[in-house]
C-alpha cells in the first residue's frame, strides 16, 4: 500500500482532497496532511511518501521550494501541482525539476483522482523496475564472485567429452555436486538458449554479465521448482538442463509456456531476443548428441525469430549395457574433432587386427561398425555438417563391410578419412564466413550495424554467426565493430581536415561526446591531440 502527502495552506481545500474524495478504491494505506512546506518536509522525514499532492503557491515556502528539497531528499517521491493561478514560469519550472502532472484549480475530483491513479501505476512501474535493477546488481556481483561454479564445470566436461564411459565417475560427481542423477537410469532434457541479438550497445565485458543475468532469469523461469541447471557451453550458448527421474514425465505444453515466458521476460527487461529449442529427454550419455541436434536445429532457423520450437523427435531409447568389450567410441570422437585422424586410423587398424586373431564372431563386427557410425553421426553435428555431405548412401548401407575383420578395416578407414576431409572443408567454410562478415563490417561502418543485417550477409542464422565470429577471432561482433570504427576514424584523422564531428557522424556515432570518449579509451588520446600529434609527423 502507498503513502500519499497533500499539502495546502487552506484548511477547507486540504480536506476537500484528503476525506471529500473517497480513495478506498486505489492502494493507498496512509493519507497524511500538511498546512505548510515546513511540516511536509518533516513528514517526509519520518516515513516514506510515495505520491505527493500539493499547492504551489503558499506563504513562506512555494511548492517548487518543496519540489526541490524532494528531489534530494525522496527522489522516488511523485509530486502532483495544485495552483490557482495559471503561470506559465511556475508550471515550466515545475515540469523541468520532473512533477507528474500540473493542474489548475478548481479541479473536478475525479479528475484528481484519475489522475492519482496514473501517478500510482507510474509509482508501481518505477518500484518493479528498482527491484528489476537492484536484481541485476545482484546477479551482477554473483558473477564477479562466484564463477566458475562446480556444476557448471561438470557439465562443460560433460559436453566436452572429457568423462568416457565410466559410470563410476560419473556417478561419484553426481553425489558430490549434489545432482539428483545416476549414470544409469538419470535423464536429462535439454533446452538450448541462443541469444539471436542485442537491443543494446554492449562491449564483451558487458555482454558476460549480461548473459549471465539471462542464466540465472532462465534458471527461475524454466527451470522454476524442477530440479536442473542452466550452463554457459565450451561454444559459448546457454544451455538449460532438466534433470529427470526414471519415470518422470515432463509436461511440454507447460514447459514450452514457462519458455516463452522467459522469452518476452528477454525482450522486456534484457532487452535482447531469445529462441528456446527444446530437446528429447536422453540419458546422461546421450546428452552431447541431444544438444548437438538442438545446435543443428538452431543453424537450420535463418527466418523464425523469438521463437519456442520443441524439437524432440520422440521414442529413442538407449541400448543397453554390452557384455563385450568394444574401444571407447567417445574418445575416438575426440581424435576426430582434433584432427588427430591419423592417430584413430592406427587405432581402428589395430583393433580390427585384434578382432582378426581373436576370431571375433559377426555380432562383434556389427556392434562395431554401429558404434562408429554413431561416432561419425555425432562429430558430424558437432562440425556443423550433415552426414550425407560427407558420406555416400553406399558408405552408410555397405553390408559387405562386417564380412570379415579385414572388410570392416577397409571400410573404417575409407569412412573415417571422407568424413576428416569433409570436416576439414567445414572448418575452411567457417573462415571463409569469417572473412566475408569481416569485408561486410569493413564496408558498412557508416551504417548502423546489428546482428540480424551481417548474419543476413551470409545467410546463416545470427546466433551462430556471432559464436562462430567469437571462436575464431576471439572479438565479439561489437568490440570487432568498434574496433574498426576507431581504425577509420585514426586515418581519416591524420589523412584528412574533415571535421572531427563529421567523421564521428559518418562512422555512426550521432552523440560526439560518446566518439569522443570511446575514441580517448581506446588510443589513451583525444581526437583533437591525436589529429595534432600525427599531421605534424607526417
Amino acid at each position: 500500500m502507498l503513502t500519499m502527502l497533500v499539502v495546502d495552506d487552506e484548511l477547507y481545500a486540504l480536506k476537500g482532497i484528503t476525506q471529500g474524495i473517497d480513495w478506498s478504491d486505489l492502494p493507498i494505506g496512509t493519507i497524511l496532511e500538511a498546512e505548510s512546506v515546513a511540516e511536509a518536509k518533516a513528514h517526509i522525514e519520518r516515513q516514506t511518501v510515495d505520491l505527493l499532492i500539493s499547492d504551489i503557491e503558499m506563504p513562506e515556502a512555494n511548492g517548487l521550494e518543496l519540489l526541490r528539497y524532494i528531489r534530494e531528499a525522496s527522489p522516488q517521491t511523485l509530486t502532483v501541482f495544485l495552483t490557482g493561478h495559471a503561470r506559465f514560469e511556475y508550471a515550466q519550472e515545475a515540469l523541468h525539476m520532473g512533477c507528474f502532472d500540473y493542474v489548475l484549480k478548481p479541479i473536478d475530483h475525479d479528475v484528481l483522482k484519475g489522475i492519482v491513479a496514473r501517478a500510482i501505476e507510474e509509482v508501481e512501474r518505477r518500484r518493479e523496475q528498482a527491484d528489476f535493477e537492484k536484481k541485476l546488481d545482484d546477479y551482477r556481483r554473483q558473477w564477479v564472485s562466484q564463477l566458475p561454479i562446480l556444476v557448471d564445470r561438470f557439465w562443460r566436461e560433460l559436453l566436452e567429452g572429457r568423462f568416457g564411459r565410466s559410470s563410476d565417475r560419473l556417478d561419484r560427481e553426481f553425489a558430490q555436486l549434489d545432482i539428483p542423477l545416476t549414470a544409469e537410469k538419470g535423464r536429462v532434457l535439454p533446452i538450448l538458449l541462443s541469444v539471436e541479438q542485442w537491443d543494446v550497445e554492449l562491449d564483451s565485458r558487458d555482454e558476460s554479465i549480461m548473459e549471465y543475468a539471462l542464466r540465472k532469469a532462465a534458471a527461475e523461469t524454466i527451470m522454476g521448482e524442477r530440479a536442473g541447471t542452466v550452463v554457459q557451453d565450451p561454444g559459448e550458448f546457454s544451455l538449460g538442463l532438466l534433470y529427470l527421474g526414471e519415470s518422470d514425465t515432463p509436461d511440454r505444453q507447460a514447459l514450452m509456456g514457462r519458455c516463452r515466458q522467459f522469452v518476452q521476460a528477454c525482450r522486456d527487461y534484457f532487452h535482447c531476443r531469445v529462441s528456446c529449442y527444446i530437446g528429447s529427454v536422453v540419458s546422461v550419455g546421450e546428452v552431447p548428441a541431444a544438444v548437438e541436434r538442438l545446435l543443428q536445429l538452431e543453424r537450420a532457423n535463418v527466418t523464425a525469430s523469438q521463437v519456442v520450437i520443441d524439437a524432440a523427435v520422440g521414442g529413442e531409447e538407449a541400448q543397453g549395457g554390452q557384455s563385450i568389450a568394444l574401444p571407447s567410441f567417445l574418445e575416438w570422437g575426440t581424435l576426430l574433432d582434433n584432427g588427430r585422424q591419423d592417430e584413430l586410423v592406427r587405432a581402428i587398424e589395430a583393433t580390427t587386427d585384434q578382432f582378426a586373431r581373436e576370431a571375433a564372431g559377426r555380432e562383434t563386427l556389427e556392434l562395431f561398425r554401429y558404434g562408429l557410425l554413431h561416432l561419425l553421426y555425432q562429430a558430424a553435428f558437432r562440425a556443423g555438417v550433415s552426414i550425407y555431405e560427407a558420406l555416400d548412401p553406399s558408405d552408410l548401407g555397405d553390408s559387405q563391410a562386417i564380412r570379415s575383420p579385414l572388410a570392416l578395416k577397409t571400410w573404417s578407414v575409407r569412412v573415417v578419412r571422407k568424413c576428416a576431409e569433409a570436416f576439414q572443408d567445414k572448418m575452411r567454410d567457417s573462415s571463409a564466413i569469417v572473412a566475408k562478415v569481416q569485408s561486410f563490417i569493413q564496408d558498412n561502418l557508416q551504417a548502423e550495424l546489428n546482428r540480424d543485417d551481417i548474419a543476413r550477409s551470409v545467410f546463416r542464422n545470427p546466433a551462430y554467426v556471432s559464436r562462430l565470429f567469437r571462436k575464431e577471432t576471439g572479438l565479439s561482433l561489437t568490440d570487432y565493430i568498434t574496433q574498426c570504427r576507431i581504425e577509420r576514424a585514426k586515418r581519416l584523422l591524420a589523412e584528412t581536415n574533415d571535421k572531427i564531428s563529421r567523421i564521428a557522424e559518418d562512422l555512426s556515432y550521432v552523440h560526439f561526446s560518446y566518439f569522443a570518449k570511446l575514441f580517448k579509451k581506446m588510443t589513451g588520446l583525444s581526437p583533437q591531440e591525436y589529429r595534432k600529434k600525427h599531421q605534424i609527423m607526417r
